[in-house]
């Protein structure tokens, strides 16, 4: 059964079976790219594409490219095809290396292969501009792309969305991530055949586990709990009114999705872990800059230029950023205020437009979840269906 591909919003009374579901090929799609000068074979790339469509005048599309978290995954938002209908928005999210079909390569060549892909994919796909949202990890990728890709975002409307951004253990203070951050890369090369194994068989046992090997718990406090195969979420801390159909379709789904993720290849997450927890001797595996520091002010410099895809007397380049009530992975304090402080009026030079957010009710695992509505203010940015009320959202500074 092929699920409607067109802008059909959806309901509960309508929905398919997770199975069915799952099987629409707007899920399953790849293309590949030819051998480069340092890459002498083919590259093949997984990916979605799905939401709203204007088949008519394609170019007339809202389209958000999404980077997902530590898990790279195609998969993570598929639940919210419906949303994305109703804001109008198309959504494209690529597997990253050693996820899914997309072709595996180190921690130090992850990034550089991902600005292959990304203007590859949208030419594939003959989109023009974009918007990025990230989730933890994926910021890494994100503003690699607006630093060196600042051409494919919207010359008129430059968005990017942020969710739970990764701060690394250095600056974050994060206890669990410090005590990760100091195994050997060795142990981290193997988390996706840990992670998979446990996830699968023992994760009941994980808390007896951890307890006699804290090498195991610093591991698997990498990967959100809502990865496992069981429910999405905690039903515990689901906001009652907010609870709406599309919220239960993909917490329905989430078991057999987590299937489907960890059925394909999950080599990806092993490396990820490498790329974020970089020691001082890797500093090049995030790209051209060491920290976010330095990153922005990498930013303000380039929005200063016209070649770098800048319009002049454009909107300026808006950067949102929704932090979780609760973080483990980087904590609620020291990791945010460094990360606020690196985006400081001086450093962005009056030529980005920065916001930040506390989500209540949410953690660094479940701030994309449906059940809040950071993902549909998303959409709204991006969709042009922002209601004043966004602005409302109290803030972390």
């Amino acid at each position: 059964m092929e699920m409607a591909s067109q802008n059909q919003p959806g309901s509960s009374s309508t929905d398919p079976d997770p199975e069915s579901y799952l099987n629409d090929p707007r899920f399953h799609q790849s293309f590949t790219l030819a051998p480069g000068s340092d890459r002498p074979e083919n590259f093949k790339v997984t990916f979605c594409d799905y939401g709203y469509r204007n088949l008519d005048n394609p170019e007339l599309e809202h389209v958000l490219l999404i980077c997902g978290p530590l898990l790279g995954s195609r998969y993570l938002h598929i639940a919210k095809d419906a949303l994305a209908k109703k804001h109008k928005v198309r959504i494209i999210h690529p597997d990253r290396p050693g996820f899914g079909g997309t072709t595996h390569v180190d921690a130090q060549d992850r990034v550089r292969l991902w600005l292959e892909i990304v203007p590859a994919l949208l030419a594939h796909l003959s989109i023009r501009h974009v918007s990025l949202a990230a989730h933890s990890g994926g910021t890494i990728y994100a503003l690699n792309t607006i630093l060196h890709l600042r051409h494919l975002l919207s010359p008129t409307h430059p968005y990017l969305a942020l969710a739970a951004p990764w701060v690394h253990q250095s600056r974050s203070g994060a206890a669990l991530m410090t005590v990760a951050g100091g195994l050997p890369e060795t142990v981290l090369g193997g988390f996706h055949t840990l992670a998979g194994f446990s996830l699968k068989y023992v994760a009941p046992m994980a808390g007896a586990v951890s307890g006699f090997f804290p090498s195991m718990q610093a591991v698997s406090g990498l990967l959100p709990a809502s990865m496992r195969m069981g429910s999405a979420a905690d039903p515990t801390h689901t906001p009652a009114a907010e609870v709406n159909p599309m919220a239960e379709f993909e917490e329905k789904i989430w078991p057999q999705l987590m299937q489907k993720v960890w059925s394909e290849d999950t080599r990806g997450l092993s490396q990820d872990a490498i790329l974020l927890l970089k020691r001082a001797g890797h500093s090049e595996y995030w790209g051209s800059w060491k920290d976010y520091d330095e990153l922005v002010t990498l930013l303000a410099e380039a929005e200063h230029n016209p070649d770098a895809g800048v319009v002049e007397g454009a909107s300026k380049l808006k950067v949102d950023v929704f932090w979780a009530e609760e973080d483990h992975m980087i904590g609620v304090d020291k990791g945010p205020k460094w990360f606020e402080d690196c985006w400081r009026a001086e450093q962005r030079r009056d030529v980005i437009e920065f916001g930040s957010h506390v989500v209540p009710g949410t953690d660094h695992d479940t701030i994309m979840e449906l059940k809040f509505d950071v993902f549909e203010r998303i959409l709204r940015k991006v969709g042009g269906t922002s209601e004043e009320g966004d602005s409302e959202m109290p803030s972390a500074a």
